[in-house]
């Protein structure tokens, strides 16, 4: 009876940390409202923005991902059409998967790897903030990441046919990069345990259960026999321009954003190869780990693999990463495992007992406090986007909400009323953005001539400023000037009123420990606020 509470204060605590995180993290990635809400708003409800990736001359996205989570959202339109509640249903959805695959993990753990890593992982992962941002996150990425979770358990299980079914399929409908992952397991498969015959036939056999629906699904919407993961790495490995065109950054971008979202379990994770050879060559081995320190190291060498392919990448996104994500808090844990090994040997069993607390206390402490003030001041300064918009009146008429420079934060069209489309007004911004799909039957099929795989703009994708009813602006408290590319609308009157405001951080002003975490009595003294504005064209009709 007690392991049955124990393990459902487990779930319980997994549960209910990762749907704090699809109710109140935000989308931090413009990618994941045009490439994945909005074509998940246009199969649901006919209307949405459409990517050049989903041009079928490109065909880089799948709609059978789509599927995946428009399947459970079309139960529920059959009770409600509220594009907000749908948007929240599917990110709760996400957030208990995650969490299950989570426990699943947890449990396996416990078993392979004894009670105190598990115990440690566990509370690594509810403290983590870049598990907060990801969990619930419409992102192949973060689909590849409970890919992740599920082929570790079934790795440590020895369960080679889940393993293989799990990455086939993340390989197949989700980010086919995410197999890298499973190389370190393949490669043992083959190598050391020796069943390739093991390994062909379930590669064959899944491949083939997972392949042959996924591309009847996609060849059905983009109107040509389309394989989107074969596209995508064509795309991204034998393209002169792929690696390259989008967020071309220094490794310094991952070394900044990893400690944002993992602090001290990022410094622990990739010091632990350091602490196992260093137990090797002691002959030391963990009393209460059935993993001798190389096993724990071979687990974890996806982990390494992840970076090491992706650091000399020149693209560099935040998501980039999120597959490996739970694999932070399982390397600090198999660390401290290690550690606490270390101090039992030297100074024995009794007198290792308050140190071994105090050093596990301390880390947990660091990894609580930087991991909780991060996902308070994500979710609290930068929300404005996801909440402006919830003051537009309803209509019987279709009115036009415009974005220029804010065009990146659109939080995407399930956070507009009905009879609204938002629209794009010209700003700095020269490269391409989204276009609506066409509403006709066929509308995943057309081909058109605006869209490129160059991130080159077109006239096509841009409204008059003299046309929209609504804008939506972040006023940083600038003079207006008209002939300026990006002027503060906020402040041109005449024209605008303000018909919703948020307070919303002026991230490049502020300093930057105040904006990145929430410290009580202390951020705010130091951060600089704009206001993100909904704005009213003045004399506009009545609304009807």
């Amino acid at each position: 009876m007690s392991a049955l509470k124990s393990n459902a204060v487990v779930v319980l605590s997994l549960v209910v940390v990762r749907l704090q995180s699809a109710l109140y993290s935000i989308i931090s990635d413009c990618d994941e409202t045009y490439n994945y809400w909005e074509p998940l708003h246009y199969l649901l409800k006919g209307k949405g923005f459409q990517t050049w990736e989903y041009s079928p001359e490109f065909a880089l996205r799948s709609y059978s991902y789509l599927w995946l989570h428009g399947l459970p959202a079309k139960v529920l339109q059959l009770v409600t059409d509220n594009g907000v509640l749908i948007f929240y249903f599917v990110r709760c959805l996400l957030a208990v998967t995650c969490a299950l695959l989570e426990y699943r993990l947890y449990r396996i753990l416990g078993r392979k790897c004894g009670g105190g890593v598990a115990s440690l992982w566990l509370l690594f992962q509810l403290t983590s903030a870049g598990m907060f941002i990801s969990s619930a996150a419409l992102l192949p990425s973060s689909f590849s990441m409970y890919i992740t979770l599920a082929t570790m358990a079934a790795w440590l299980n020895e369960d080679t046919r889940t393993a293989i079914a799990v990455t086939a399929f993340s390989g197949l409908i989700g980010w086919p990069f995410a197999v890298i992952v499973a190389v370190p397991f393949v490669l043992e498969l083959l190598f050391k345990k020796r069943k390739f015959l093991d390994f062909f036939k379930n590669a064959i056999l899944y491949g083939a259960m997972y392949g042959v629906p996924i591309v009847l699904i996609d060849s059905l919407y983009f109107g040509t026999f389309t394989v989107a993961a074969l596209n995508i790495i064509r795309y991204n490995v034998f393209t002169s321009h792929g690696p390259d065109l989008y967020g071309v950054e220094p490794i310094m971008f991952y070394v900044k954003n990893l400690f944002l979202n993992h602090n001290i379990t990022l410094m622990l994770s990739l010091s632990y190869p350091l602490v196992v050879l260093t137990a090797a060559c002691l002959g030391v081995r963990n009393t209460k780990n059935r993993l001798s320190p190389m096993q724990g190291l071979w687990l974890m060498s996806p982990l390494y693999l992840w970076l090491f392919v992706f650091a000399i990448q020149p693209h560099k996104e935040e998501r980039f990463i999120f597959p490996v994500y739970p694999l932070f808090a399982l390397g600090t844990a198999l660390l401290m495992d290690q550690l606490f090994s270390h101090m039992r040997r030297i100074l024995g069993a009794g007198r290792s007992s308050f140190p071994n607390r105090l050093m596990g206390f301390a880390v947990l402490a660091v990894a609580l406090c930087l991991g909780v003030s991060r996902m308070l001041a994500t979710s609290m300064y930068y929300r404005a986007p996801m909440s402006v918009l919830s003051d537009l009146p309803p209509t019987n008429e279709e009115l036009s909400v415009c974005y220029g420079k804010e065009w990146y934060r659109f939080p995407g069209n399930f956070f507009l009323p009905p009879n609204y489309r938002a629209r794009f007004v010209e700003s700095s911004f020269t490269g391409m953005l989204p276009a609506y799909y066409d509403e006709t039957q066929n509308g995943t099929q057309i081909v058109h001539d605006y869209f490129n795989d160059q991130n080159i703009g077109h006239p096509h994708m841009l409204f008059e400023l003299s046309r929209c009813d609504y804008l939506v602006d972040f006023d940083k408290g600038a003079f207006y000037d008209e002939l300026s590319a990006e002027p503060n609308y906020s402040v041109d009157r005449k024209t605008w009123s303000i018909a919703s405001s948020v307070e919303f951080v002026q991230a490049e002003e502020s300093a930057s420990f105040a904006r990145a975490y929430y410290v009580p009595l202390l951020s705010y003294r130091y951060l600089v606020w704009g206001r993100y504005n909904l704005l009213r064209r003045n004399k506009m009709k009545p609304i009807s």
